[in-house]
């Protein structure tokens, strides 16, 4: 059993927690195939800002058939301020890291720890920051992903910034 709070609906959600970025990806009746392709991890990612008058930061991480790519999003104005402004401080080097929980209901099926490219991660700052310059509400912030939505998590992925994991 997951410890904590679990998204209702499939699919992924972003979020940084104390210990730093997670993402929460909910698949509900999860087969044993798409445990495993999780389990391999996924080869490639992009990440990607939306050229929208707010700007939407999405990751897209792609994991192997039959459990195939997701896409997360994030809104740093919904997020504890303190814990962004940790994130963001890069004194110590830039915090990469980020877990990956699958679940099933509130079942925990697997997790991975997995670091990303610093490079990506520094475009992820960069949107951070002008999201917390932006003064939008969160209406706002819903219609323009909305728009974003409108296109498959397979356009995203092409969309973004390419970056490879792994070898």
């Amino acid at each position: 059993m997951f410890p904590g709070p679990v998204p209702i609906r499939e699919g992924a959600v972003m979020e940084l927690w104390k210990d730093g970025l997670v993402v929460l990806i909910q698949m509900p009746q999860c087969s044993r195939d798409e445990a495993r392709a999780f389990k391999a991890g996924f080869k490639r990612y992009a990440y990607l800002e939306s050229a929208t008058a707010v700007p939407i930061a999405m990751w897209i991480f792609d994991f192997p058939k039959p459990h195939g790519p997701i896409d997360c999003n994030f809104n740093a104005k919904i997020v504890d301020q303190a814990r962004i402004a940790s994130y963001l401080d890069t004194t110590e080097g830039i915090k990469n890291a980020v877990t990956f929980y699958l679940l099933d209901g509130r079942m925990l099926r697997g997790i991975k720890f997995v670091g990303l490219n610093p490079a990506a991660v520094e475009l992820f700052h960069e949107t951070i920051r002008k999201q917390l310059e932006l003064g939008y509400a969160t209406e706002d912030y819903a219609r323009y992903l909305s728009s974003m939505m409108s296109y498959s998590t397979d356009e995203l992925l092409e969309m973004g910034r390419g970056f490879r994991h792994g070898r």
